[in-house]
């Protein structure tokens, strides 16, 4: 079965860390919805920046809709049709943001994976906020299945991640990869505890060669480059 091409995106410092440092958000909102994508695959982790879990109490409740979330200036043009599906693994049902989440004008609909084992009341509460789920997995969300599932069931045939280093190792190291497109700022971390790109087990042994195929200096110094895998590459 096909799966979708994918593109691990990110803006890092000089020293490959994603965080614990001065990015340029605009510049890199404006070239990750810029490019062509029909489905974002986001983090737990970073899906949690939409906002503040809900109570206990609200989860049960039948709440109404959040009015849409409001966009610094410049950021509003970004928004362009027809927006893209957002996906987010979620198997232990750590999230319960969503209405935050919908809010957010970027995506169009939202899909969390989810697996076997995820316990029922999270797919419950997920019904309740209108979030579609995607069972893929056991214990854990079998990302090359649910890729696999995407393309059939939502006809998803490219994804970029928005991501920090663990999905984005998961995904490299599943051989789910196709492309690694990156912003290099200016800039040095100052956070040496800050997650990196991405984040590989301890035992691979060997990972792909990767072939540059595109590269531009911005007006700032920082550099825009883009690397391809070898097809079905899987790190060892």
């Amino acid at each position: 079965m096909e799966r979708p091409h994918l593109t691990v995106y990110n803006e890092i410092s000089l020293d490959g860390k994603i965080t614990g440092f001065d990015g340029d958000g605009i510049r890199y909102y404006t070239r990750g919805f810029r490019w062509p994508s029909d489905a974002i695959l986001m983090g737990s982790i970073t899906a949690q920046a939409f906002g503040p879990n809900e109570s206990a109490a609200e989860q049960l409740a039948d709440l109404p809709p959040l009015p849409p979330a409001g966009l610094p200036p410049g950021f509003a043009e970004l928004v362009q049709e027809p927006r893209p599906l957002l996906v987010v693994p979620d198997s232990g049902g750590r999230l319960r943001n969503w209405r935050h989440a919908r809010a957010q004008p970027w995506y169009d609909r939202i899909v969390v994976l989810v697996g076997e084992r995820t316990p029922p009341e999270y797919l419950e509460h997920l019904d309740r906020r209108g979030i579609e789920h995607l069972t893929a997995g056991d214990e854990r969300v079998d990302l090359s299945l649910a890729l696999q599932q995407l393309r059939q069931e939502h006809a998803v045939r490219s994804i970029r991640t928005d991501a920090g280093g663990s999905l984005n190792g998961a995904l490299m190291t599943a051989g789910l990869v196709d492309r690694i497109a990156v912003i290099i700022a200016p800039r040095i971390g100052d956070d040496p505890e800050a997650q990196t790109l991405i984040r590989l087990p301890g035992s691979v042994a060997s990972t792909p060669e990767l072939r540059l195929v595109e590269s531009e200096v911005l007006d700032d110094g920082a550099l825009w480059l883009v690397y391809d895998l070898p097809a079905n590459e899987v790190v060892h």
